[in-house]
């Protein structure tokens, strides 16, 4: 525990308790005198801003935070932003989670790349609700990759120095074996198959050095690959950026609960992100159906790691046309701010933190704003941002964090 006072917080409550209307219709007085912040309901986060504290201190473990998403966090910019905003104030912990081969085509992870063999086919759950979701056990990210086809290799290359690695997979009835073969030498065969269907992990020591790991399927069965873990000697804060293009909050809904917990407990996260809306928001969709998934989301993630601290982010703007084509011009998506107000109302109901991407940009308009710059902040389509305004939002998003971690420290070390 921290050698300050901690500031109390309630546990998160079970969705069915909270999916009352009158709960998610709560809205905070205004203060005149303030202009209104991002970051808001920080009380959320004290359970994080604990465990950055026993990490100065020199006690317990890495930070670790696993952000879920859609394209803005599947192109890690502004994660990586964050990332070295976090990791240059408390440390460097390892790269963390990042997919094995190539499952996702529009994906990006800073320093790590990826691919495999056309043997590879890439299992999810479909974006769209009503879809499919097959057996829901796709791992941390939610996308895995999976061959049964002696030969079918997959691999993946980092530059950012690692210790050690965890490689993970699913463990199953008629699962096949696989050679992990690391800088081109064959270290360990591991076999996936087991009495039931369950998540599989494997560690491996390594140089503290760049790597390459690939795996090769060597038969007996159907094997399924989630990812790797990159560790390193020094603890520190480490950022998981989980994000797939066009996904939704109801996206996740469909992962096998039992799984996704399995998944998520062992990765032991003291902050877990959401960062949805964009999609949502091209829908018209009715906020007491939409409050209450994001409800049972968030009660999930509480479920598996009850002792972790949660943050709902909002999405940034998004523009659409307005007015005649030979005259066009760009405003704020309507259903953009409705579903932001729908996830601060959640944020503010069950006690997660919530940052406002929106009014971190400037509010209405910033993204036609953005997008007509030069050189551009945001992108042609009115919808994703350039690297250059990704990155003012992942800092942004850290530096807020930072300035909120020091002033809860600020304030505990006066009740010693």
């Amino acid at each position: 525990m921290s050698v300050d006072e901690p500031v109390s917080v309630p546990k998160l409550a079970r969705p069915s308790a909270l999916a009352s209307s009158a709960l998610l219709t709560v809205t905070p007085p205004q203060s005149a005198s303030r202009p209104p912040s991002a970051l808001s309901e920080v009380h959320g986060l004290v359970r994080f801003f604990e465990a950055l504290h026993q990490l100065e201190l020199g006690q317990g473990d890495d930070v670790r935070i696993v952000q879920y998403g859609d394209s803005h966090t599947a192109s890690d910019l502004p994660t990586a932003a964050t990332r070295r905003v976090l990791t240059t104030r408390f440390g460097k912990g390892g790269r963390g989670f990042v997919p094995i081969g190539k499952p996702l085509a529009h994906s990006a992870y800073e320093g790590v790349r990826g691919g495999m063999s056309k043997d590879f086919t890439v299992e999810c759950a479909s974006f769209s609700r009503g879809k499919g979701a097959g057996d829901g056990a796709y791992g941390l990210l939610g996308v895995a990759i999976a061959s049964s086809h002696t030969g079918a290799s997959a691999w993946v290359s980092f530059r950012q120095h690692a210790s050690g690695l965890e490689i993970a997979y699913l463990e199953q009835p008629h699962g096949g074996s696989f050679d992990v073969v690391v800088d081109g030498s064959k270290i360990v065969r591991i076999t996936t198959r087991g009495p039931v269907a369950r998540s599989g992990f494997h560690p491996l020591s390594l140089t503290d050095t760049p790597h390459r790991l690939e795996i090769r399927v060597v038969g007996g069965g159907d094997v399924r690959l989630f990812g790797v873990a990159l560790d390193s000697p020094s603890r520190g804060v480490v950022l998981d950026a989980l994000g797939i293009g066009g996904a939704q909050i109801f996206t996740a809904l469909r992962w096998n609960d039992v799984h996704f917990g399995e998944q998520l407990a062992h990765r032991a996260p003291s902050l877990v992100v959401l960062a949805y809306g964009t999609n949502e928001s091209v829908e018209t969709l009715a906020p007491s159906d939409y409050e209450k998934a994001l409800v049972e989301l968030v009660g999930r993630v509480s479920r598996a790691v009850p002792n972790a601290a949660c943050l709902l982010v909002g999405p940034p703007d998004r523009a659409v046309r307005a007015g005649r084509e030979d005259a066009a011009t760009w405003q704020t998506a309507s259903n953009l701010v409705a579903v932001v107000a729908s996830q601060e109302r959640v944020a503010r109901a069950i006690g997660c933190g919530f940052y406002n991407q929106f009014l971190a940009m400037g509010g209405e308009g910033s993204m036609a704003k953005w997008a007509s710059e030069s050189p551009p902040r945001g992108g042609r389509d009115r919808v994703h941002l350039t690297r250059e305004g990704y990155t003012e939002l992942g800092t942004k998003l850290a530096n807020d964090l930072v300035g909120a971690y020091e002033a809860w420290r600020s304030s505990a070390a006066h009740r010693k």
